[in-house]
């Protein structure tokens, strides 16, 4: 069998009853204010863990990392990392059938394919472009919030104006906008754990009023090229490179992707700040730091805590013979801590040269990683300049699930 891609790998994969209780308290404590010292238990008791179901579950930077790179695990079929495992044909929270059509699941040689058609558009060139864009709907959402003392930063922030920013980036017509975006954000309220059956219903509504729109603005653009995203995706068509399904899925993924993760990332970069006024401070002196403080606050506390992969082919992995159909789990979140990747990884210092997976690594990871970071410096520089005296303005709520961790309420006063 190959041997298993990178280097420096910790440990021999192993069953551990102890560990295996940690994980599922891990798994099952959804939401939890603070999984990282379960995240330490884990590493520090069984840093390979070989669970009774027979998935691989790791906990270590160098593991995780060559677990994201390995040829033989791939994303064909793999549904985690949106919080959920099993989408039965008769779900209506089938937000993701979209999705599956799309790069997001997709391994060589279609995910090349679909990821070399979209993936100029977040080159760093293109995405430095829209910087005048996020910063003028960053500036008019703060003003917003700073109006009206106690809001919600998740609703008046850190949700609308990703989605407004991937609008921006796909080319959607203004006028559209106020149409689009509550569409939006419904489809996205399925993508996770213990979803009602009303936001799941909304969410399905949503899908099929996003596909035909879509549909026809891809086919206007078609007819009339512009210069953004949807023009080239619609253009792709022409030589067959995309199947309509996979053109429309590409932009489901976009939105989906590039809303969810940074809405996330947004939540809990404010959080960590609040949560550590000096560190708040040292950027108010310094806004210059603000690019340093992302990738920092993005290792703290990532909004993609876990990242599965399927094994495709027969490979040995860690010291154990893996088979097709096994599922192998970076939990990024712990990776992101571990201490032999920094030193005092639990400490929040936004000085720090940081490294992390929060938008994993390998062939799989996150296209809009580039735009993600963007539309965070940018916040940072806005609040830390023109709102150094906010604060918190409630009890926050974390919203459930083993991947994605988020705010779904984070109250704020701004004030300067």
């Amino acid at each position: 069998m190959p041997p298993a891609s990178g280097s420096a790998l910790s440990a021999l994969a192993r069953r551990d009853p102890g560990a295996e209780r940690i994980f599922d308290e891990i798994a099952f404590g959804l939401g939890e204010a603070d999984p990282y010292p379960r995240y330490r238990r884990l590493r520090e008791t069984a840093p390979v863990l070989l669970t009774r179901d027979g998935t691989l579950v790791l906990t270590r930077h160098a593991d995780c990392e060559a677990a994201l790179r390995h040829r033989f695990l791939g994303r064909r079929g793999e549904v985690l990392g949106f919080g959920v495992t099993a989408l039965p044909p008769d779900e209506p929270a089938l937000a993701l059938r979209s999705v599956q059509d799309s790069m997001l699941f997709a391994d060589p040689p279609d995910h090349a394919r679909l990821r070399r058609l979209v993936s100029s558009a977040f080159a760093g060139r293109h995405v430095e472009a829209l910087r005048r864009a996020v910063a003028a709907r960053t500036d008019a959402a703060l003003r917003a919030l700073a109006e009206a003392p106690g809001a919600d930063f998740v609703t008046g922030f850190a949700l609308p104006v990703p989605v407004q920013v991937i609008a921006d980036l796909l080319g959607v017509p203004e006028e559209d906008r106020a149409w689009l975006v509550p569409r939006v954000l419904e489809l996205g309220a399925a993508l996770g754990p213990r979803t009602a059956p009303g936001v799941r219903d909304r969410a399905l509504a949503a899908q099929a009023d996003l596909t035909g729109y879509l549909t026809g603005l891809l086919a206007a653009r078609r007819a009339e090229p512009e210069d953004d995203l949807l023009s080239r995706l619609a253009a792709s068509r022409a030589d067959d490179a995309l199947t309509e399904a996979e053109t429309v899925g590409a932009c489901f993924l976009l939105f989906g992707a590039g809303v969810e993760t940074t809405s996330h990332a947004l939540g809990n970069a404010l959080a960590a700040l609040f949560a550590h006024p000096d560190q708040f401070d040292v950027l108010c002196r310094d806004p210059s730091l603000a690019g340093v403080a992302v990738e920092e606050l993005l290792r703290y506390d990532a909004p993609v805590q876990a990242d599965a992969r399927r094994v495709l082919e027969p490979t040995a992995f860690l010291g154990i013979d893996l088979e097709p159909g096994r599922t192998v789990l970076a939990l990024l979140g712990a990776a992101n801590r571990d201490p032999a990747r920094h030193e005092d990884p639990d400490r929040l210092d936004v000085t720090r040269a940081a490294s992390h997976l929060a938008f994993a690594a390998g062939p799989h990871s996150c296209l809009g990683a580039h735009l993600a970071r963007l539309e965070l410096e940018v916040f940072l520089r806005r609040l830390v300049t023109g709102y150094p005296r906010c604060a918190p303005a409630g009890r926050p709520v974390r919203g459930p699930g083993l991947a994605l961790r988020r705010f779904t309420e984070l109250p704020v006063t701004l004030a300067s």
